[in-house]
């Protein structure tokens, strides 16, 4: 048998030992397991940016891998934490509130289970820390071989919190979507929209036009470019992220510095 994944993500940052604890607690329960950090700086309550930074895993971890979550504002109120499995056979473990929505869009959840077993919990269990005591350790056993039915009753899939999604989609002369995300290492700007749904839009070589709306609005004109290099340095460029939808970046610097814009806000690509 492989030895047990457990892809962990979390708000309590890495500034002190509270991730730590966390990873050690699912150890005790799961020795063999290996632990991965997705992030532990998820903006403390961001339930959208958490299931942003979600989105993909699914995606690039083995089946077998379990993906423990949390971003749990409601802790010690009678929001639940649930293990799904999804599609391609892997179980999330997280609060039921919206933050394994989008994961759940790239692998669908075949099946649902409300943890109310004190036998997958850290006993006693801390009001103010679910994350640890009732995602983690769940995790842990998890990972140690205990059976998605043992944690508590079924649910049905529609009792799943699932957040919006923005959508994206074709307008008269070009693409309309949102922000979705900005890349804080690098001040880069992601949308939703699909490099595929440009089609017969601009080509790698066109110049286009970008209207952002938002706290402030504003029109700009740039080049869509295969990568950054392409323009000089502290030049703007549209270009394909590497999860196949079109951002904004600066050659070398920070588009957010110069531009201000979060996520939220509406955009709309459209050639020169």
């Amino acid at each position: 048998m492989p030895r047990p994944v457990i892809a962990f993500l979390s708000d309590v940052g890495s500034a002190d030992e509270a991730h730590a604890l966390c990873k050690g607690l699912m150890l005790s329960i799961a020795s063999e397991a290996t632990i991965i950090d997705l992030t532990h700086d998820v903006t403390p309550f961001d339930i959208r940016e958490g299931a942003l930074f979600l989105n993909d895993v699914p995606l690039s971890f083995p089946p077998t891998t379990i993906i423990c979550a949390y971003v749990y504002p409601e802790t010690g109120t009678d929001t639940p934490t649930i293990v799904v499995r999804n599609a391609k056979g892997q179980l999330l473990v997280g609060p039921n509130n919206g933050l394994l929505s989008f994961a759940l869009r790239t692998s669908p959840a075949v099946a649902c289970y409300r943890v109310t077993s004190p036998d997958v919990m850290n006993q006693p269990v801390t009001p103010t820390w679910y994350g640890k005591d009732i995602v983690a350790a769940c995790a842990g056993h998890l990972a140690a071989g205990v059976d998605i039915a043992a944690v508590g009753p079924e649910m049905t899939l529609a009792d799943i919190v699932r957040l919006p999604y923005a959508k994206a989609g074709r307008v008269d002369g070009g693409v309309q979507g949102e922000v979705v995300r900005i890349d804080r290492a690098f001040g880069n700007v992601w949308t939703n929209l699909m490099t595929d749904m440009l089609d017969d839009l601009p080509q790698a070589d066109q110049r286009v036009k970008i209207e952002l709306g938002g706290l402030s609005e504003m029109t700009l004109e740039l080049p869509y470019r295969r990568t950054f290099g392409e323009v000089e340095p502290g030049e703007p460029l549209l270009y394909t992220n590497s999860r196949g939808h079109l951002a904004l970046g600066l050659n070398r610097s920070s588009f957010v510095q110069k531009w201000p814009v979060v996520p939220g806000d509406s955009v709309r690509i459209s050639p020169v």
